[in-house]
């Protein structure tokens, strides 16, 4: 079984790895870019568990259905976990709703 996290757009994640890095290592300059770099670097050592996949919410065709758009577009199956993280700034922590991928669709099926 794969693990989707739907994470937030990449924008947010700029904003959220900047304030990090700037509270670590303050007047570092942080590149354009630089979250990319480390969420492929997550998800390579996540992938080392399980079949596990980042998904930035803008990338979702924004159904408003979170699991029908990640069948749609990347593929979920039944028994897969969705793990939703929104977004969230000032060092809070992020908060998180997960589901199962209970069943999928004929049109789904037929694609």
């Amino acid at each position: 079984m794969s693990t989707f996290y739907v994470i937030p757009p990449r924008e947010c994640l700029e904003q959220a790895v900047a304030e990090l890095l700037g509270r670590v290592l303050p007047g570092l300059p942080v590149e354009p870019g630089i979250s990319e770099a480390l969420l492929s670097a997550v998800e390579f050592e996540a992938n080392r568990y399980g079949d596990v996949y980042l998904v930035h919410r803008e990338d979702l065709p924004g159904t408003r259905d979170v699991v029908n758009d990640l069948i749609e577009a990347f593929g979920a199956e039944p028994g897969d976990r969705v793990i939703e993280v929104s977004a969230t700034t000032g060092g809070r922590k992020a908060q998180t709703r997960q589901c199962t991928v209970k069943a999928v669709s004929a049109t789904s099926a037929a694609r």
